[in-house]
């Protein structure tokens, strides 16, 4: 069964745009959250409890592929999920993304995840 993100995708068998993979990668997050390096704000500055239970996202985050997906251009996108957490360590949340080829980066030893 597919995954529900992506029951409501018709692709053709002839021209197929689709393709379901599961591969493990790290993401850059800086790719898909651009603003992530820039830190205005002096980490003094924060309250306590922000800095102790706030989402800590690093830079880079393992994660796995789900999918790629052609555009209408003809470029790609992958679909991925990880699992950022909490600057404690106490929570933990899944965040499903669509990035650009670039920002992933597959773990080495892996075939490209075509299942």
């Amino acid at each position: 069964m597919m995954d529900p993100t992506f029951d409501q995708w018709v692709s053709s068998t002839s021209y197929p745009t689709l393709f379901k993979v599961d591969r493990q990668v790290y993401v850059d997050l800086t790719r898909a959250f651009p603003g992530l390096g820039d830190v205005t704000r002096r980490q003094d500055e924060l309250p306590l409890w922000v800095r102790a239970c706030g989402l800590r996202l690093e830079l880079q985050i393992p994660g796995r592929q789900l999918a790629w997906i052609r555009r209408a251009d003809g470029g790609w996108l992958a679909n991925c999920v990880c699992w950022p957490v909490s600057a404690n360590g106490q929570s933990r949340l899944r965040m499903q993304l669509w990035v650009e080829p670039h920002a992933l980066t597959p773990l080495r030893d892996q075939a490209d995840g075509l299942i």
